[in-house]
């Protein structure tokens, strides 16, 4: 079974390219509202006709909700354009699929550490309920250390899911990360394992069962000209 990665951006390049081609008929008009009434329906049409798996009903009946409550202020089209081109950075059809590695990681340490964040690794934070982890300053990026061995299995690649408790500016953290090849997956915003953290996870080949997050202000030139 394809990951939920994948279907995502089967799902919504589907979408774009049947709205893409009711423009081109000139049976749509490219304007905010048609687009996003066109996307409500085509998204509740999929949701009756059970179109597309279970691991994208919730994100489905999310955008309809959000949809019928704030109307073209969702900017629907939009946001499929964006997930359309961030998930494409990884999974697009001329991409093969790759390892996520621990020297990225090891990347991300050294690029939070030259922003100014505190970057901490030595505490093995799998044995107790709540950590309170002392480090200088607002941002910090902490580690779990029997994590940083024991999701690799001795090797160079991330095998199972592994932890990023985060403290400061997330959307600088959300950034950086994507620059050194890694998608976030957040579980909390705020109250993790260690204490004033938000926690987010990274998936082996960056394929996490939720939507990952989108640096704030993404476009895929702007990423492409960083890299």
């Amino acid at each position: 079974m394809r990951s939920y990665a994948e279907q995502m951006l089967e799902l919504v390049d589907i979408a774009l390219l049947d709205i893409d081609q009711q423009h081109q008929s000139g049976k749509l008009a490219n304007t905010p509202v048609s687009n996003t009434n066109y996307l409500l329906r085509w998204i509740t049409k999929s949701i009756k006709e059970k179109r597309f798996s279970t691991l994208l009903a919730k994100d489905l009946i999310a955008w309809q909700k959000l949809g019928r409550s704030q109307g073209s202020n969702t900017a629907l089209y939009q946001r499929f354009q964006t997930l359309s081109e961030f998930y494409g950075i990884f999974f697009g059809a001329d991409k093969p699929v790759t390892p996520l590695l621990d020297k990225q990681i090891e990347q991300l340490m050294d690029v939070m550490e030259e922003a100014g964040w505190s970057v901490t690794n030595e505490y093995d934070l799998t044995e107790s309920a709540k950590s309170q982890v002392f480090t200088d300053g607002e941002s910090s990026f902490v580690l779990c250390s029997d994590q940083c061995e024991s999701c690799f299995d001795g090797g160079e690649e991330l095998m199972r899911p592994m932890s990023f408790y985060v403290r400061g500016n997330h959307a600088q953290f959300i950034e950086k990360a994507l620059q050194c090849g890694m998608m976030l997956h957040k579980q909390t915003d705020y109250k993790s394992k260690v204490k004033y953290h938000g926690e987010y996870l990274i998936y082996p080949s960056n394929q996490g069962p939720i939507l990952a997050e989108i640096p704030r202000d993404f476009t895929l030139a702007d990423f492409l000209a960083q890299g």
